[in-house]
């Protein structure tokens, strides 16, 4: 896929956000995704207010990322279900609460701008899509 900026380089970086529709109050909400390749990803990043520019900083290794997608599968399968927002929204709150958990029996600490760029690498990075791929394969 190419991305949906310069539409030149592969979209590397999908994000999707959530907005609530005008004059509804809380609900329904309408989502925005967004493709993007790494350069189109930074320049975004770094001109949207609350964004970390450095937010590749900071990684899991591959081997903790994929012993962690592992057990993430094994206990919680609902985590790779991205079939609308809500299951979307659900799955975000079950990892970010499933990585804050491991990172702590792990004793690895941190401050919430490096946990926010660990969660962006958790399930925001192609490693995440590429599992989701897989286990939709071996689902029945």
């Amino acid at each position: 896929m190419l991305c949906q900026a310069c539409q030149q380089r592969l979209a590397t970086v999908h994000l999707s956000t959530l907005f609530p529709v005008e004059g509804l109050g809380e609900e329904p909400e309408t989502e925005r995704k967004q493709h993007l390749c790494e350069e189109c990803a930074d320049a975004y990043f770094a001109s949207t207010p609350g964004m970390n520019s450095a937010r590749g900083l900071i990684c899991l290794s591959d081997s903790y990322r994929s012993k962690l997608y592992d057990l993430l599968e094994a206990v919680h399968p609902e985590a790779f279900d991205n079939t609308d927002s809500e299951a979307c929204r659900r799955a975000s709150k079950l990892m970010q609460d499933f990585l804050r958990l491991h990172l702590k029996k792990d004793n690895i600490e941190m401050n919430e701008d490096a946990f926010q760029m660990l969660c962006q690498d958790f399930f925001c990075s192609h490693h995440f899509y590429t599992r989701i791929d897989e286990h939709k394969k071996r689902k029945p």
